[in-house]
């Protein structure tokens, strides 16, 4: 995109992960002509990887799981070509470990959901009986939920649901809690009840289908990032990468967008697909009739989450993922065994909602990960630590707290034309890669369903 007479499109997209992507393609296989504006020199967001400088090893800046449920997810790659880089679970099986002598599966039969799950709970050796009689109880209150109690639910924290609803301790901490912490990136007491009891709805009590996991087996820019620009790129889209909005203005009855490098892009509808803080940092240099399109901009909070990349000599676990139950390490899962197409070696160990150790330096990060490590794997005694590689995201999602869910804005705003997208909007979802595509597909939605566009 050239400097001075503005560029024209029919849509133009602010924000390049997973969202406005989501959006792009939606809109450009409809016909219109999109144009799209990313401030860093690549496509993804908060979600992509990137070659490891020592090891050339591809790295994602967070593990990233999705779900059977990820219905929009799913047809967004369908649609894009690259479904095949993901694999998806026939079945529900994950594995948890309390210690070095006591690792269990949750494995979940071919039954209709959700006989499946109460199956592999009722089977699950990690859990008693009374444990396993309060889970069916709050999975029986999360089925029946539904937005007559949605509001009463988002004022209660994960752990005061848990507490009514009489979970165990070991409930919690066994099984509870790293579900929570996984899907909602944030502590049982500030994440939102409503949105957990959404998770257990849609992701374990619908179809069986719906509760398999699915991981990429590429990095995140090869699963959808860089076949997006490519596909872009091939239909004349206009891009402009390494540019960031720094002003809107409107231009008759569409929408002027300024760059910080004197980029000056006009279209007839624009779609602002970028996170709480940085939209805030834009409405306010915009022009008087974008002050204050979105109130409340200022009640969400980030919340990080910790990746660290270990290369160890000689040693892989058995499992390809496995949870670390009441440990600061979340969850392990070995590359080795999930990436394809390279000779990855390394373990990634996740840290979510990691307020604390994403304050922490790298060195002190990687001590802690080798010695949880050699707590759950003994044999790692002895094996020499080749090379560690530490990624923060810390405004990885936002805050998925309670009471904010009336504060998450709808996709259209008050101005004609000007949509948002984001997982942080009204879409009924944690900030998870579901929730962004929804947005994305929703904003495509709107812009098609109106009058004078293609």
């Amino acid at each position: 995109m050239q400097e001075g007479t503005p560029t024209k499109t029919d849509v133009l997209i602010v924000g390049g992960g997973f969202a406005g992507l989501a959006a792009a393609l939606r809109l450009q296989r409809a016909g219109a002509k999109v144009g799209l504006v990313e401030k860093r020199a690549f496509f993804g967001g908060r979600a992509y990887s990137f070659r490891e400088p020592k090891t050339g090893e591809t790295l994602d800046n967070g593990q990233h799981l999705m779900m059977g449920c990820y219905h929009e997810t799913l047809e967004f790659l369908r649609d894009l070509g690259t479904l095949d880089r993901l694999e998806i679970q026939k079945t529900l099986s994950v594995g948890f470990a309390e210690d070095a002598r006591h690792v269990y599966e949750l494995k979940c039969p071919n039954l209709p959901a959700p006989l499946h799950l109460a199956w592999g709970l009722l089977s699950y050796r990690g859990l008693a009986w009374p444990d396993k009689k309060a889970m069916l109880g709050l999975m029986r209150l999360s089925k029946k939920a539904r937005n007559g109690r949605a509001e009463e639910l988002d004022e209660l924290s994960v752990r005061e649901l848990l507490a009514r609803t009489g979970q165990t301790r070991d409930a919690v901490e066994k099984f509870w809690e790293p579900v929570a912490l996984a899907t909602l990136n944030e502590s049982l007491d500030l994440a939102s009840a409503r949105l957990f009891v959404e998770v257990l709805r849609r992701g374990l009590l619908s179809k069986k289908s719906d509760s398999n996991l699915a991981i990429a087996r590429v990095g995140l820019s090869q699963l959808y990032a860089d076949p997006m620009r490519d596909f872009l790129e091939r239909q004349g889209a206009p891009l402009a990468f390494n540019a960031q909005a720094t002003r809107l203005s409107r231009e008759g009855a569409g929408f002027l967008v300024e760059t910080n490098t004197g980029g000056r892009l006009s279209a007839d509808r624009l779609i602002l697909a970028v996170p709480p803080n940085a939209l805030a940092k834009l409405l306010a240099a915009s022009d008087a009739e974008f002050q204050g399109l979105v109130p409340e901009l200022s009640r969400f909070g980030s919340a990080p989450i910790v990746s660290i990349n270990l290369w160890f000599e000689d040693f892989h676990p058995r499992q390809r993922m496995l949870g670390l139950v009441n440990s600061p390490i979340h969850w392990v899962f070995d590359k080795a065994k999930i990436l394809t197409g390279e000779k990855s070696k390394h373990l990634t160990l996740v840290v979510s909602g990691a307020h604390a150790l994403g304050q922490e330096s790298k060195d002190n990060l990687v001590k802690l990960a080798v010695a949880e490590l050699q707590r759950f794997f003994p044999e790692l005694e002895g094996k020499r630590l080749l090379h560690s590689q530490v990624v923060k995201e810390l405004e990885a999602t936002f805050s998925a707290q309670r009471g904010l869910n009336r504060y998450r804005p709808a996709t259209r705003t008050r101005l004609p034309g000007l949509y948002l997208a984001g997982d942080w909007t009204d879409t009924g979802l944690p900030a998870t890669i579901e929730s962004a595509v929804l947005s994305g597909h929703r904003a495509a939605a709107e812009i098609l369903e109106s009058k004078n566009v293609r």
